[in-house]
């Protein structure tokens, strides 16, 4: 696995961490189903609202989570992470 990747998915592990905490795993894996045949879409959507969420929040990391969103591969390991917490909260 190379740098970015790694980065993407260090970005991701933080994110469905957060997810796991505030209890909203199966929502949110419906929502990351359902958006993986369009990722790449997702992802450029993303890039076009980032300048009104950089205005709104701090959120240093939204570029590598932006890229992360864009690659299917990415979309089916947060899934699975997620499938994870699901399973075993403490993982």
């Amino acid at each position: 696995m190379d740098d970015d990747t790694q980065r993407q998915r260090e970005v991701l592990e933080k994110l469905a961490q957060e997810i796991g905490r505030r209890g909203m795993i199966a929502p949110a894996i419906f929502v990351f189903e359902s958006i993986q045949p369009l990722s790449f879409v997702a992802g450029q959507a993303l890039a076009f609202a980032e300048p009104f969420i950089r205005v709104v929040l701090v959120a240093p990391e939204y570029g590598v989570f932006r890229e992360a969103i864009e690659d299917r591969e990415n979309l089916r390991w947060l899934v699975d992470r997620l499938e994870d917490l699901q399973a075993d909260p403490d993982a």
